[in-house]
């Protein structure tokens, strides 16, 4: 009885990941036209930040994502310059393009942007 109470319980668990799995890819992903990533559906800004700076990511008019620090290195601390935010934020927004989610980005990417992080 309580192996089927389990495997009911494991069912349901997988059931409601699939469906937020969904529901996040034609929230965020679905183009327009039918194709996901549609062109131009993501914007990028930069934003000056107490600790320096960082970027803000919307899809059409909305705030996605809004990253004060530099992403994938510990700390708080923001990006030392305006065009190292805008470099990072541009490399997460061809990464929300492609239908890449979540658009992490490793210490390996930030050293070929030549951002400079501790």
């Amino acid at each position: 009885m309580i192996r089927k109470r389990s495997s009911n319980l494991n069912i349901f668990i997988l059931a409601f990941m699939a469906a937020f799995a969904a529901a996040i890819y034609f929230l965020f992903f679905k183009g327009q036209d039918g194709n996901p990533g549609g062109e131009g559906r993501f914007n990028v800004e930069t934003i000056k930040v107490e600790n320096g700076w960082g970027y803000r990511i919307r899809q059409d008019t909305t705030p996605v994502i809004e990253q004060k620090i530099i992403p994938g290195v510990p700390g708080l601390s923001g990006f030392a310059t305006e065009r190292e935010a805008a470099e990072t934020g541009n490399l997460v927004k061809r990464k929300l393009d492609s239908g890449i989610f979540p658009p992490t980005i490793s210490t390996h990417e930030l050293d070929s942007l030549g951002i400079k992080y501790q």
